[in-house]
């Protein structure tokens, strides 16, 4: 991973609380900066961190995030949050959805939709059972790789989290 990697992965938990701590955004902004050396340039949809090496761009929101694939099925229910980053040529989308079907129609879905829309299903872990239940799946098609983590939230139903980029 190269340098500019290494800072952007340390840095993006911090990012994405300047996006959406509303009341603190300057003061979480100036900590980011002062603890990491990055700069971060903010305005209502997205934030740019850049460094001598770089730049990335994180979008975010609560719908599907411009760009998103339409080769990834997006299981229906609501979604909570979409994002986007965009870093040295390459994409990666987050979506998170919750849904009141329990984890294995969720699971069914996604190995069905994925089977039949072309995608090579390379992983499936499924464990622990009830409140405890997590089922993980990673797929590829083409250059895009997807993963899909299907968990319950007590008391709320079943979440699921799709993060979908290209291939390393």
């Amino acid at each position: 991973m190269s340098a500019f990697g290494r800072k952007l992965g340390a840095v993006i938990v911090c990012v994405l609380l300047v996006t959406t701590a509303v009341g603190c955004r300057q003061v979480a902004k100036k900590a980011v900066e002062q603890a990491t050396g990055v700069k971060v340039d903010e305005d209502n949809a997205s934030v740019t961190i850049k460094t001598e090496t770089g730049e990335a761009t994180i979008e975010g929101g609560d719908g599907l995030p411009k760009g998103f694939p339409s080769s990834v099925p997006v299981y229906s229910g609501t979604i909570e949050s979409g994002g986007s980053l965009a870093s040295e040529g390459s994409d990666v989308y987050s979506v998170t959805i919750m849904t009141k079907d329990d984890v294995s129609k969720v699971k069914q879905f996604y190995e069905s939709k994925l089977a039949a829309g072309g995608w090579k299903i390379a992983m499936t872990l499924d464990s622990g059972s009830g409140d405890a239940r997590n089922v993980m799946i990673g797929a590829e098609k083409g250059d895009l790789q997807l993963n899909v983590a299907i968990s319950v939230r007590s008391g709320e139903g079943t979440q699921v989290g799709l993060v979908v980029g290209s291939k390393e």
